[in-house]
């Protein structure tokens, strides 16, 4: 069983199926290496054991008397802890959230548990999905398992720890601006973000608890970090479809456009001035672009036909972003407002007067930038008749250290190739294909030269997320793929 918790869900599925393994004795291998790896690594905050147990031994006694099952029947994961779940605190990183005890699952959730998934428990994040890193005042710091001294990402940096380093079967996130691919990407992993409002987001914090439940996040989306790109599948299968409220209009995810690597039709935005890259990122352009033309993939490097620059996608994505963050149920007081201004007083330019302008905008002026928004997704649309994908960056280096301000978000740097850099680079990238409304697909294309893993992404059409997925799943074949932690293994 030593590479049980390591093999892809889809493996772990077949060979619940088969009656290889039970599902109860999947989940003691996982609580098992929860025991021994989560106290270093911090990726799993909250565990619900008994009812793991309870819901593993049903998962088991309803495959032998051969009832219906669902597409993740009997596999144990986790979630990230902003989605509410039923007599299980969620927390989402916030002090006022660290008693929060839900009585209902986020729409989601209960998705997953329909489709026969056993929640193992709860993983780390920031406060209030607000962060590149897994950290809170609550909980504490995620360490990377490829360098505990690295941060995980964020926000769903806890999923993707607990991911790569076989604490879970897989991990189900969220994101609004690179949130699971980016920890995919600094953790070795494929990851996933989900089409705009292909998932509800009904019951996902911070809109929750209370009646803010029922509102979706502007510009956030589903999505999960997985060993495999095929993994991603029976996910969306499980989650993907609009609300009861939308009175039976359906989502249906379209059918992948290739199968094979050599059809498919690859844009590839190699690098840009606004957010450049380091070497390992670079390099591992070049082995995508070597893999892509070995394959026989009509490839163009940079198409004039792109449809936004990058400046002028991230501007209204910062609009939108710091408008949406607007409406918090941890509230905007006097005191917080007060704390903002005085942040931008201390640093009058960049992300800072983005959060000034964002936050106090007039409706008029996010209407300005909703508009635009749409006319930048109106584009990709024409674009992605010539392409099925882009691929490109996740972000400009390897996980950085671990970034101890939780506070002072606007004075964080990194250094990318010797210069240093705005923090908040890291989401330049990954912010293109939620203001797209996109689904994008996280690869991991080979190990740096510090030995972190360096991931690519590939974003593609709006609903053609299997798209992606086959893209990652056929690139990633000829790259490094999914490679565990060596200190976990």
């Amino acid at each position: 069983m030593r590479d049980l918790p390591f093999q892809s869900a889809a493996d772990q599925l077949s060979a619940l199926a088969s009656g290889e393994v039970s599902s109860e004795e999947l989940l003691e291998v996982y609580l098992s290496r929860i025991d021994t790896h989560n106290k270093k690594l911090n990726a799993i905050v909250t565990l619900d054991v008994e009812r793991a147990r309870r819901d593993a031994r049903h998962a088991d006694a309803q495959r032998a008397d051969g009832a219906e099952l669902g597409p993740l029947h009997g596999l144990p994961i986790t979630l990230k802890d902003s989605y509410e779940t039923a007599g299980l605190r969620t927390v989402c990183g916030r002090p006022d959230l660290k008693d929060n005890v839900p009585d209902q699952d986020a729409e989601a959730v209960r998705r997953l548990r329909t489709a026969g998934a056993v929640i193992i428990g709860k993983t780390n994040m920031p406060p209030g999905n607000q962060d590149v890193q897994a950290d809170n005042p609550v909980f504490g710091p995620t360490r990377n398992p490829w360098n505990t001294a690295r941060t995980s990402g964020g926000s769903a940096g806890g999923g993707a720890v607990a991911t790569a380093a076989g604490l879970t079967a897989l991990d189900f996130g969220s994101e609004i601006g690179g949130s699971t691919r980016i920890p995919a990407h600094f953790n070795g992993l494929y990851g996933h973000k989900a089409t705009w409002r292909s998932i509800p987001l009904i019951g996902h914090v911070p809109y929750g608890p209370g009646v803010g439940r029922w509102a979706e996040l502007d510009l956030a989306c589903a999505g999960a970090q997985v060993r495999e790109a095929r993994d991603l599948v029976p996910v969306l299968h499980a989650t993907v479809g609009t609300p009861e409220r939308d009175g039976g209009f359906s989502y249906t995810l379209a059918p992948p456009r290739a199968e094979r690597l050599s059809d498919f039709r690859v844009a590839v935005w190699t690098d840009d001035p606004a957010c450049p890259v380091d070497d390992d990122a670079a390099a591992a352009m070049d082995d995508a672009l070597s893999a892509l033309k070995a394959a026989g993939a009509k490839v163009e490097v940079k198409p004039s036909s792109l449809p936004v620059s990058m400046p002028a996608s991230h501007d209204v994505f910062l609009r939108l972003l710091f408008g949406a963050f607007t409406y918090d149920r941890s509230g905007l007081t006097p005191a917080s407002n007060a704390a903002l201004l005085a942040r931008v007083v201390q640093r009058p330019r960049g992300e800072a007067m983005y959060a000034l302008r964002g936050t106090f905008q007039s409706h008029y002026s996010w209407l300005q930038a909703d508009v635009v928004r749409h006319e930048i997704r109106q584009r990709w649309t024409e674009f992605f008749r010539d392409y099925d994908v882009v691929l490109m960056p996740v972000t400009p280096t390897t996980a950085p250290p671990h970034h101890n301000k939780l506070i002072d978000r606007f004075g964080r740097r990194i250094q990318v190739a010797g210069q240093s850099r705005p923090y908040w680079d890291q989401v330049k990238w990954s912010a293109l294909a939620n203001v797209a409304g996109s689904p994008a697909t996280t690869i991991p294309a080979r190990t740096g030269r510090d030995g972190l893993p360096v991931g690519l992404q590939a974003m593609g059409p709006g609903g053609g997320d299997l798209t992606t997925i086959k893209f990652a799943e056929l690139l990633g074949r000829e790259l490094a793929g999914y490679q565990a932690p060596p200190a976990y293994v």
